[in-house]
């Protein structure tokens, strides 16, 4: 995986939503999207979104900033 093909998933993802994605990757034959796909749904389900926007809103400057940061693009 190079970062120019991470940000492509990433972009289409944001783009067109996961399902699209992992479709189209399961369609064209595309393993390393598919990769990516399985990375980021991990990560996903690892990090535990609502105690991570309370620790941006305590410890930032803005509390807003804490919903930016940490609202995952597959959304």
């Amino acid at each position: 995986m190079n970062r120019t093909l991470y940000n492509q998933v990433r972009r289409s993802i944001r783009d067109n939503g996961l399902v699209y994605t992992v479709k189209h990757a399961m369609d064209t034959d595309d393993t390393d999207t598919l990769l990516i796909c399985d990375e980021i749904v991990n990560v996903m389900r690892e990090v535990d979104w609502l105690v991570m926007r309370a620790q941006f809103a305590r410890s930032g400057d803005k509390p807003a900033i804490a919903f930016k940061l940490t609202t995952p693009l597959l959304a």
